[in-house]
């Protein structure tokens, strides 16, 4: 585990989790179909590559990106299909995080997921790993507010929910862009680098990183 400079303050009241890598495995899934779809579009990247361009954004942003790289409108059936082919995939493969269950059992603060997905995404993975109930009633989605990550938006409603104030709030995130939202939110944030570059945390400002997820509940804990 590493740390950045700017230490984290506690105690915590309320843990905000991303979804997609934190709570559930799903990256790796989406990252490969969406390089697919690239590839018959005549854009070739790697999933690596892919993974570094794309996550963390919104759909809205990723559709966005996409028809940039290929410097054109994008296919009418771009949407459909990725969703589509996406959600085959996660059906088949989708699992929860390693460790993921048994860490929720032992963290005693409140909790709750905040995700650029939609709400419709989220229920699907929570739902198909069996994780839904633990979070029903505490999902937030960037379709709730203005702006979705990087900005602080998403984080703000969600403490703004528990009446928590953010100073009090703890992120754990597994990209820059869910970092900085969190920074700017006022937040502390730990990062989650089982599947993505610690230093990549870091250089966006998390305040730890940590690569198992039996290592949050002392984490959390550490700081009441």
């Amino acid at each position: 585990m590493s740390q950045n400079a700017a230490p984290p303050v506690g105690p915590f009241e309320l843990l905000i989790l991303d979804c997609d890598g934190v709570v559930v495995d799903s990256e790796p899934i989406t990252t490969r179909v969406l390089a697919e779809m690239l590839g018959e579009l005549g854009i070739a990247m790697s999933c690596e590559e892919v993974e570094h361009e794309f996550t963390g954004h919104t759909f809205a942003r990723t559709l966005e990106r996409v028809a940039e790289l290929i410097a054109a409108p994008l296919p009418q059936d771009f949407v459909p299909n990725y969703r589509d082919r996406t959600f085959a995939a996660l059906e088949a493969e989708l699992r929860p995080v390693d460790g993921i269950e048994a860490a929720l059992d032992l963290i005693t603060i409140p909790l709750c997921i905040a995700s650029n997905g939609p709400h419709g995404k989220m229920r699907k993975t929570l739902g198909l790993t069996g994780l839904l109930a633990r979070f029903e009633g505490r999902l937030f989605s960037s379709a709730d507010v203005p702006r979705g990550k990087p900005f602080p938006d998403l984080f703000l409603h969600a403490a703004r929910h528990f009446a928590v104030a953010p100073s009090a709030c703890l992120v754990v995130e597994d990209s820059p862009s869910g970092v900085a939202a969190a920074l700017a939110a006022g937040m502390s944030v730990y990062g989650f680098c089982a599947g993505t570059s610690d230093a990549r945390l870091l250089a966006a400002g998390a305040h730890k990183v940590f690569r198992q997820m039996s290592d949050l509940p002392s984490l959390v804990a550490r700081m009441q």
